[in-house]
This record gives C-alpha cells, sequence and structure tokens, in this order.
C-alpha cells in the first residue's frame, strides 16, 4: 500500500496565503473589462483637484473625505441628507467616471485581508458604491484627473521627482511615462489640459491627451490657470499674484481682484478665493469680480465646491471643515451631519 504523506498545517498555509498574494498582484496589474466611461468625462473641477479632490459631484451625489472620521471616503446628497460611509480608508483627489471612482489612497485606518496588507499609498478605482477596490499605481501621485478614459497623474518618486504619467482606467501591466516636467493635471477641457510652466517659463501650456503632445498658447506669466469657453482665469505672478481673466480669442485682460491670492475655485458663476495679507480672508465673488464678500476671516485651503455648499479647511488644522452655502447668503458652520455620521460609525 501506497504511503501518503500528510504535509503540515504550518507548512501549507504560508505557501497557500505566497500563491494568493502573488495571484492578487498579478490581476490588480492587469487590465480588466470595464463598462464604457464616456470619452468626454472630466472627473473632477480644476478648483476641487487644487484642493486636493477632497469633494466630487458626480450624477446627484457627492462623493467627500471625511475630516471627522480620518479623511475615509463617504458619498450624501449635496445637501448633506443620506450620507453613508464607502471605504475604510483615508483619500484624495476623488474623480469619477462612468460607474467608477478613482481616488488617492492616502493609508488604510483598518480592515483585514490581503488588500490591507499590501501598499497604504497609490490610485485605485472603485464602484460608485465603493466596492471592488482595485489598485492601478501603487507610487505616491500629487494630483491626478480622469480625462475620458485615462488618469493623467502627476507621479512622485525619490529619483525623478514630478513626473507626468497616464494610467488606463481599466488598469495596465505599463504605466505609461510621458514627461519630466511639472504638468499640474487641474485645469482640463475638450481634452486638453492646461497648465503653467513651471521649469523654463510660466507661459500657459495644453496637454493635449488625444495625441499627448504639449504646446504653448499664451506667453503671460501665469500661475494656477483654468480655462472655460475661450477665457483664462489665472494669478498673474507679474501682478502680486492678483486674479485676472484674459480672452484667448480676443486679446481683452481684466483684474478681478486687488488682492494677492493664495487659491482660488470657479463655480458656474461664482469665485471663491483665499486671500494673502495683513488681514487675510476666505472671499467670494461674481466671476465678473463684482459682489465681492468675507466669508470667514482668516487662513484657509482644500476649498471644494459641489452645487449646494463650498468646503474649506483651516491652514493649520485638518480637524475640523466648514462650509457656506456656494449661491446663498454666506452662513458658516462646521459640516453636522459629517461629525455626526463619523461618530454613528464609529460607535457602530
Amino acid at each position: 500500500m501506497k504511503k501518503t504523506t500528510v504535509r503540515p498545517l504550518y507548512i501549507i498555509i504560508p505557501a497557500v496565503l505566497i500563491v494568493l498574494l502573488i495571484a492578487a498582484v498579478f490581476l490588480e496589474k492587469r487590465g480588466v473589462r470595464l463598462s464604457p466611461i464616456p470619452a468626454d468625462t472630466i472627473g473632477n473641477t480644476a478648483g476641487n483637484l487644487r484642493g486636493e479632490g477632497k469633494f466630487c459631484e458626480y450624477d446627484g451625489k457627492v462623493y467627500f473625505s471625511n475630516p471627522y472620521d480620518n479623511g475615509t471616503l463617504y458619498v450624501m446628497n449635496p445637501d448633506g441628507s443620506e450620507m453613508e460611509k464607502l471605504l475604510n480608508s483615508s483619500i484624495s483627489y476623488i474623480n469619477a467616471g462612468g460607474n467608477y471612482l478613482f481616488y488617492y489612497l492616502e493609508s488604510r485606518s483598518g480592515g483585514s485581508g490581503l488588500g490591507y496588507i499590501r501598499a497604504t499609498t497609490g490610485i485605485y478605482r472603485a464602484t460608485l458604491k465603493g466596492k471592488e477596490s482595485s489598485c492601478l499605481d501603487s507610487d505616491m501621485a500629487t494630483m491626478m484627473v480622469l480625462v475620458g478614459d485615462t488618469i493623467y497623474c502627476q507621479h512622485y518618486d525619490n529619483t525623478d521627482f514630478s513626473t507626468l504619467h497616464k494610467i488606463p482606467a481599466a488598469g495596465s501591466d505599463e504605466e505609461i511615462e510621458l514627461s519630466e516636467d511639472i504638468v499640474e493635471t487641474a485645469s482640463v477641457q475638450n481634452g486638453t489640459i492646461y497648465y503653467s510652466g513651471v521649469t523654463q517659463d510660466h507661459f500657459l501650456h495644453a496637454w493635449n491627451t488625444q495625441n499627448d503632445t504639449t504646446s504653448i498658447i499664451w506667453e503671460g506669466n501665469t500661475s494656477y490657470p483654468t480655462v472655460i469657453g475661450n477665457n483664462l482665469y489665472y494669478m498673474d505672478v507679474d501682478n502680486n499674484y492678483h486674479l485676472c481673466r484674459y480672452n484667448l480669442a480676443e486679446g481683452d485682460l481684466v483684474e478681478l481682484t486687488d488682492e494677492r491670492l493664495d487659491f482660488y475655485n470657479i463655480y458656474e458663476n461664482v469665485i471663491f478665493y483665499q486671500t494673502n495679507g495683513a488681514s487675510p480672508a476666505l472671499k467670494r465673488m461674481n466671476i465678473d469680480g463684482s459682489n465681492q464678500e468675507i466669508v470667514m476671516e482668516g487662513t484657509y485651503h482644500r476649498i471644494n465646491t459641489t452645487s449646494a455648499y463650498t468646503y474649506f479647511q483651516p491652514f493649520d488644522d485638518d480637524s475640523v471643515i466648514y462650509r457656506t452655502s456656494t449661491f446663498g447668503p454666506v452662513a458658516v458652520d462646521n459640516f453636522p451631519e459629517a461629525q455626526e455620521a463619523a461618530l454613528q460609525y464609529q460607535n457602530d
């Protein structure tokens, strides 16, 4: 009779885990079949991405990073109702397109399984329900935007520092480096990424995502450009970072503020902006520069706008977030719905 050898469990279990881990890495890096993402998709607004993409409004919902729950991913209606936690991970640079969310995972705050053993940072894709999370790139990124079915990101590592990369939304074994220049992937219109030069000039550049070529559009001294139609909004480096509007078709230049700015965010016909001076404040004005008013005195960043509210955080305090109506009268609160939801999930 043939003798059967029974291997101890302490040998079998680690071997199985190793095989599963290798399989998981292989499957995550391979491209998968996704439901279509429309070609005209832009994953988030320029202003929100400059505010680290903490909020993203898409298809009647707002996806956001909740600072009252370690920056984990939540979803709600624009008015703050029907709030639900989707992921137990700290995230930023939220983009949405088709049936998917794309985001930069900063860290995991808990959980179990192979997905939690592995990388704690990287660019991820999940369904709109936060399911089927998959890593597209485990390296660091300082900004990312979804254009059609492709992620364009400012990739960062300790060797090449910041370089422009693109990653298919479906995932791929091969990530493509496009440029060694610093390309801010924020302002997108008609498949073109508009950005200010950094290494050689501050001109307005345009990256064509159809053929991945770049060109200079206007030789102004620009910072944080946002192109809407024929109008370029930017902070004028030559004019103490005042906010200006330049018509690319007609050549008309209008100065919208007489104060130095740190950040700004445009949503339809209003602009929220942070001033830098003796009395700094977050302010709001109409898109033509009229009706300037103080939202809240002090220094704030991560200005994110939605159709109902505009959100912002103190520059030196990540534990709190404020909001006011985007279009209605200024009335600031500390986003109590997010506080209550975080407390509820922590108690469950």
